[in-house]
């Protein structure tokens, strides 16, 4: 929980400043702008500390302090004084009031955070003055070592968790110099931690070392000035974070090995990636040199450029197609590996128009499907920000689908338009058809490699076209999803991002 703040100052500039100075420091702020204010916040916020403004309208510092200390609730409160009267008639009427310190505009940030921080963080003395029996028992029971060591590093009293854990000289710690307990760059430390805090800017907490080896001890130690009989004493808390650093040098280790361990795994993929786009590029090869000659020559026969009996036409039109489907999926495994059109790559698209691609593309599918009866219909479409290549490579999947899943019916239909952009969104392009559709519950099933649907499985192909789309429209930055009924046809939606503005190239 952070330590409350209750900041009670009349002038608005007051206020913002002490706001700046403290804000970074971690703790909860509140404020109030007269004294009366102060002490219905100091009820409802009950902070751990005030810091007042004496000269106000109504009700000033002194009668604010007196009202507080008079409040058997909020009575201990620790408050600090802020002004600008610097005489001692002003601090002795403060200390009658009850104030714990003061501090004298203008304030210097420094000092500020550094007094708000010890009087924040540690019990105040007067309630240790007024109740040293159960104060005694916290010291003693406190889970931190406690040491109160003067001006010369002497230590004037120790827990008993320090006399465990800066003990085993043979020499009690009370009487001893605390420096003592550690090597040279230890006592260093501890003697400019102790002057510190009685100089009132003890900082923020330090790590200490004691002992060597399997023995060594880490600590942290935060200090605060505290006043013993007239005389100021340096509070210093060592907490035992022995087992945090371990924890901490030992995660830093296995960082360090996952980190080598992921680049020898990177090292390793990516030449294993290497082979396997080198193995696709020769598989892809091999494969498509005989393919090619054989779909030559089927298309020769299926042209009659020499003479076939009237019954193999039909075979030899089927042996043709199926050679057209098989050089796509060697074009598509290869595609699998390689990803040629990589998002990563893809540098921003300037203005496109999507809809000659799509008709160039349908007029050349058509010619694989034909079918007198059907009817194809594309509207304007909306500018996109995506090369030719990847709308030919989209479109030419989703068409080759429609045509493929609706040449069944009587009067196939396919339909190429746009949905109403939405605003501050890129626009979507449907393809639509009225075939064979699909079950909306394995709509997921749709993009994944090697996947087919229920109603493609008397179909040609391995399931690879529509992963590979998507997959290409995703790096891209583009969306695609899909709607469908069985028996009455599919509708895909394609979002592209919208054109890059292309700058003007400037004229000589």
């Amino acid at each position: 929980m952070k330590p409350k703040i209750l900041i009670v100052d009349d002038e608005p500039l007051n206020l913002t400043t002490l706001e700046a100075f403290l804000a970074g420091d971690g703790y909860e702020l509140h404020f109030a702008s007269n004294g009366r204010d102060g002490c219905a916040k100091a009820h409802l916020v009950q902070p751990d500390l005030i810091l007042l403004d004496v000269m106000m309208p109504e009700m000033d510092g002194f009668a604010v302090c007196r009202h507080i200390r008079a409040d058997p609730v909020i009575g201990r409160i620790p408050i600090i004084v802020v002004t600008a009267l610097d005489d001692d008639r002003s601090r002795l009427e403060g200390l009658r009031s009850g104030a714990d310190d003061f501090i004298t505009k203008p304030c210097r940030r420094e000092e500020i955070r550094a007094r708000v921080r010890t009087v924040a963080s540690l019990n105040r003395f007067r309630t240790i003055a007024e109740h040293s029996e159960r104060f005694q028992r916290l010291y003693e029971l406190a889970p931190a070592a406690i040491v109160l060591a003067d001006a010369g590093g002497k230590i004037v009293a120790a827990n008993r968790l320090a006399e465990s854990m800066l003990g085993g000289t043979g020499r009690p710690l009370e009487g001893d110099t605390l420096g003592s307990r550690f090597d040279a760059a230890g006592a260093q430390l501890v003697r400019t931690i102790v002057a510190g805090a009685l100089q009132g800017s003890a900082g923020s907490p330090r790590e200490i070392r004691r002992g060597s080896g399997a023995e060594q001890i880490v600590m942290q130690v935060r200090a605060a000035a505290i006043p013993d009989s007239g005389v100021k004493l340096a509070m210093l808390v060592f907490d035992n974070v022995t087992a945090e650093v371990q924890a901490r040098t030992a995660l830093e280790n296995m960082n360090r090995e996952l980190d080598g361990l992921v680049r020898a795994r990177t090292s390793q993929l990516e030449e294993a990636n290497a082979m396997l786009l080198s193995y696709a590029s020769f598989v892809s090869h091999d494969l498509r040199s005989p393919l090619t000659v054989m779909k030559g020559y089927l298309s020769l026969l299926k042209e009659g450029v020499y003479e076939v009996s009237p019954e193999a036409t039909t075979a030899i039109g089927h042996a043709y197609q199926a050679s057209v489907v098989m050089g796509e999926l060697v074009h598509n495994i290869l595609q699998l590996a390689h990803d040629v059109h990589d998002g990563s790559k893809a540098e921003p698209v300037g203005a496109v128009d999507p809809r000659p691609i799509i008709a160039r593309v349908y007029q050349h599918l058509g010619d694989h499907y034909p079918n007198a009866a059907r009817t194809f219909a594309i509207t304007n479409l909306p500018e996109v920000g995506v090369s030719a290549v990847v709308i030919e490579r989209v479109f030419y999947n989703l068409l080759g689908n429609a045509l493929k899943y609706s040449s069944s019916v009587a009067a196939p239909a396919i339909e190429v338009g746009t949905m109403p952009a939405k605003d501050g969104q890129a626009p979507v392009i449907y393809v639509r058809d009225n075939g064979v559709g699909f079950d909306s519950r394995q709509a997921d099933k749709l993009f994944r490699e090697f996947t087919r649907l229920d109603t493609a499985e008397k179909s040609d192909g391995l399931g690879l076209g529509l992963s590979l789309v998507a997959r290409l429209i995703r790096l891209h930055g583009g969306k695609i999803w899909a709607e469908a009924v069985v028996g009455k046809g599919a509708t895909f939606y394609v979002q592209l991002p919208v054109p890059v503005p292309v700058a003007a190239t400037p004229t000589t």
